[in-house]
């Protein structure tokens, strides 16, 4: 950003005044002289008009100021570098002159110029002397108004209740309009399989942070809105004319609830155009406009994630930081603060079919539309004693703009007091300012101004006044004085005034005039170099995250490294979201050989073991494995879900010896359902006849967890025998073996589960390397059957119940439906849930429709974004109460 005007003119003033100063005090120019007075009122004009413009941030600044600076500048070149033979000072001004002194410039002495200028010119002293009039009476204008906003931002601050009450229409117009109308839509269709209730489901609608380049007249205000297609195939995008003082026309449609779904439905392509009028009604006009892009689907990138992966120039910072605050700054006591704007609430949407951005990312961004959520809006301001920041929505505007500046998410802290919380949060907020002025921006002169507008928010003394009301310290009486004139609507007007001027304007300087933006400037950014990073992906990355790991066709006997590459793309999500709380599995079986070769080679496998517990040697030291089994089922595991915590719990030698061994699976079921808060606990074992103590304790855990864990055994392998025990209990998930291909093997045992589904999965086909770890310690392990498609089934289950702790942090429904999704995920975590979605796993066999092959495979290539996934298993669960409810036998 080039040196200005007002700068350099207060620069060379300063020096220009002083030379004539001398001039004077030297006696080369006399009172008697022609010309005397108007050298003598110009010097002080001068040092005023140096003094002034030093005491001005430029940002202060306005164009009409700009403007006389640039005329006294001119004349002032005239001064110091006459004319021959001219009188006119009516000529360009040569920015170039002033990059040094005066004194280099002119091969006269500077003091002989300056006499001669006014011997011999005294009309052009005369009008330069006029020009640093008009100039003055300017500045001492802005000066008198340093506490207030000029009259074309305060027209707009000051009459903030009809601003607001125009937003709040708008938005709870969009509010039931988006509400869907399910006949609206085709089967099949934008709502993809998911049945909806129209008073719980809106179609997502965002809102355009960034001023529109065709802005109307003053009675009227244009903002761009987008509305998608419930599973988010679609984006549809809207310029909304607000004019309140205008009722409809006949080329109006009138929209009333489900009047998006129609539109949606025909994927028109091309931007709309709605108008809001006196009446606080939508209409759609008769009127379209070629689109500038079209959006990618799926809900686009966060903020958050922006700034992780994306190159952000300077420019990039200050454009981005004004759009924010221009928007926050107008919004300030909305609707739209019914959620925090953070960088995980902040969106920007990828362009499809773009050659000329082809893997750029457009910065322009979007709020999303919190419908649904409660009316309470985040507070103004918190008399709490012992607060540090008492303006919440002050500090949240701060953090962002923090965290722009830096180029990286704000780590908030944790503590269990909301008072804590938030002073911890202001202290690292704090340090990371220490950081932000410290780091420079590619040469970037003038980042001191974005700095102080993040400073200035950090501090809530900026924007409360000095005489608080607080609340007292528990324990003593409460203030009975009225509130303070922070609390009410006029302390709210002071604070998006305060704000305005300090924060919003500064920014708007370093955007307009120092980068010369224009509404509807939009720039685009490139990803980090860095490709490792590229893997912790956006959702818009999962399309083709899906394609690598299964091409066009799914390769069969791959299956066991397919479900790991599953896994491992759940678990970078999980890191990414800061999800952290691992999924725990229970092996019950022969033990683990922690001595076994492959766990020396890769020591890392180990970590993975997080409990032990030896219930064949009590006394041991250490758990061990002399058959084999539980090894080969722990390794299983390891593979499919390598993100899952193991605990093991030694229940028999060997396979003769399991018989005698049910009081030890009695004692290992309560020690991992209670001691090892297990998630899964996995038996790849059975008996011909029920047992009342294994029996009991898989109820008793049940019960003490409120349903909330999964067990899992094999329905065994002889196809003369019925189902094994516990399999068939009602409260644990039977598992038979099918080969890569999804067929059950001869070997299954027969189900008695009188017609419901037979869930079964991988339990043959072990990939070679597996069989050749095994070959020489355990040659015997290494059979097909319902055991191995036990424990692939323990890890499919395990990598589900992780794959849904992230979901909600990586699709942004909103309002009920984000609730009613979290509040239906929960049932995934018993026994009936999971079957329920294993189920969903499972593609359709028309020849065999009991029997259930459960191939996750299938379905992360079948749905291939997670809004996809997210629908399918909420949609899967979301009815299972009323079928199933808690404390049935059927779990």
């Amino acid at each position: 950003m080039d040196e200005h005007i007002p700068t350099l003119l207060s620069s060379h003033a300063a020096q220009l005044s002083g030379d004539i100063f001398t001039v004077l005090t030297k006696g080369r120019l006399k009172p008697s002289d022609l010309g005397y007075k108007e050298a003598h009122d110009i010097a002080v004009r001068l040092h005023l008009i140096n003094t002034y413009l030093d005491s001005l941030p430029p940002y202060w600044i306005e164009l009409d100021v700009e403007q006389l600076c640039h005329i006294v500048l001119r004349d002032l070149q005239a001064i110091t570098q006459p004319a021959r033979g001219s009188t006119s000072s009516s000529f360009h001004l040569n920015l170039s002159f002033f990059k040094s002194s005066f004194n280099q410039k002119s091969h006269l002495n500077p003091e002989t110029c300056l006499i001669t200028f006014f011997k011999t010119r005294i009309e052009n002293a005369r009008n330069f002397k006029a020009s640093c009039d008009n100039l003055l009476g300017r500045l001492a204008k802005e000066d008198r108004d340093a506490d207030e906003l000029p009259e074309s931002a305060l027209q707009q601050v000051d009459i903030p209740s009809k601003s607001d009450d125009h937003n709040d229409g708008v938005f709870k117009a969009l509010q039931h309009i988006t509400q869907c109308e399910p006949a609206s839509h085709q089967v099949n269709s934008t709502t993809a399989s998911i049945e909806i209730d129209p008073q719980t489901i809106r179609h997502p609608a965002r809102l355009c942070l960034h001023e529109l380049p065709d802005s109307l007249d003053s009675a009227s205000r244009c903002i761009l809105v987008l509305v998608s297609a419930i599973n988010m195939t679609l984006w549809q995008e809207f310029c909304l004319n607000i004019q309140p003082e205008i009722p409809a026309d006949a080329n109006q449609k009138l929209l009333s609830q489900g009047g998006f779904c129609r539109i949606l439905e025909r994927e028109i392509t091309a931007r709309l155009f709605l108008s809001f009028n006196f009446d606080k009604s939508l209409s759609l006009l008769n009127k379209t406009q070629v689109l500038k892009q079209i959006l990618q689907a799926g809900p686009g990138e966060s903020l958050k994630n922006v700034l992780r992966h994306y190159d952000l120039t300077p420019k990039d910072k200050v454009m981005l930081s004004y759009a924010i605050a221009r928007s926050y700054w107008q919004y300030y006591d909305s609707e739209l603060m019914r959620t925090k704007w953070t960088s995980d609430t902040i969106w920007f949407m990828s362009e499809r079919e773009s050659r000329e951005h082809n893997g750029q990312l457009p910065l322009c961004a979007y709020l999303s539309f919190p419908f649904g959520i409660s009316g309470d809006i985040t507070p103004d301001v918190i008399y709490e004693d012992l607060l540090n920041h008492r303006c919440p929505r002050i500090f949240d505007i701060g953090v962002l703009l923090l965290e722009i500046g830096l180029a990286k998410p704000f780590r908030s802290g944790n503590r269990r007091d909301i008072v804590a919380q938030a002073n911890l949060n202001h202290k690292i907020a704090t340090d990371e300012l220490v950081e932000l002025e410290k780091r420079e921006w590619d040469g970037f002169t003038n980042k001191k101004y974005f700095d102080r507008a993040v400073k200035f928010c950090l501090n809530s003394e900026n924007f409360t006044p000095l005489s608080r009301q607080l609340k007292p310290i528990r324990g003593f009486r409460p203030s009975t004085e009225p509130m303070a004139p922070s609390d009410s609507r006029a302390g709210i007007l002071m604070r998006r005034t305060i704000f305005h001027k300090n924060v919003v304007r500064p920014l708007a300087w370093l955007a307009k005039r120092g980068f010369k933006a224009q509404a509807g400037d939009i720039a685009y950014v490139d990803k980090k170099p860095d490709l490792s990073l590229q893997k912790e992906l956006s959702n818009a990355q999962i399309q083709q995250e899906s394609e690598v790991l299964f091409h066009s066709s799914i390769v069969s006997k791959a299956w066991l490294n397919d479900l790991k590459k599953i896994s491992e793309l759940v678990e970078r999500k999980r890191r990414q979201f800061a999800v952290t709380n691992p999924v725990r599995i229970a092996i019950l079986d022969t033990g683990l050989n922690k001595d076994f070769l492959t766990f020396k080679t890769k020591s890392g496998l180990l970590k993975g073991i997080v409990d032990e517990e030896d219930f064949v040697d009590p006394c041991a030291q250490t758990i061990t494995d002399t058959f084999g089994h539980g090894t080969f089922m722990a390794r299983l595991i390891m593979e499919c879900a390598p993100g899952a915590d193991i605990l093991v719990a030694r229940v028999a030698e060997n396979t003769k010896e399991l018989e005698n061994s049910r009081e030890n699976i009695k004692k290992a079921i309560l020690w991992a359902g209670r001691t090892g808060k297990a998630d899964i606990i996995s038996m790849s074992f059975g008996f011909p006849y029920d047992d009342q103590a294994i029996r009991e304790a898989i109820e008793m855990v049940q019960k003490e967890r409120q349903e909330e864990i999964i067990f899992l055994a094999s329905a065994g392998n002889s196809s003369i025998d019925d189902e094994s025990f516990p399999a068939r209990h009602s409260a644990v998930i039977s598992v038979y073996a099918t080969n890569c291909h999804g067929a059950f093997l001869q070997s299954n045992s027969a189900s008695i589960s009188n017609g419901a589904a037979v869930l079964g999965t991988y339990g043959d086909d072990l990939p070679e390397f597996i069989r050749e770890e095994f070959s020489t310690t355990y040659p015997e392990v290494c059979q097909p059957g319902s055991s191995v498609a036990t424990a692939i089934m323990a890890g499919i289950s395990a990598t589900m119940l992780a794959y849904t702790t992230v979901l909600p942090s990586i699709v942004p429904f909103q309002g009920i439906l984000a609730s009613t999704c979290s509040n239906v995920l929960q049932r995934l975590r018993t026994t009936k849930g999971m079957e329920e979605v294993l189920c969903r796993l499972v593609r359709q066999d028309l020849d065999h429709q009991r029997l259930k092959a459960v191939n996750p495979r299938w379905f992360w290539k079948s749905r291939p974004t997670d809004v996809d996934r997210y629908i399918a298993i909420c949609d899967t669960l979301r009815n299972l109460d009323g079928r199933f409810p808690r404390g049935s036998r059927a779990g």
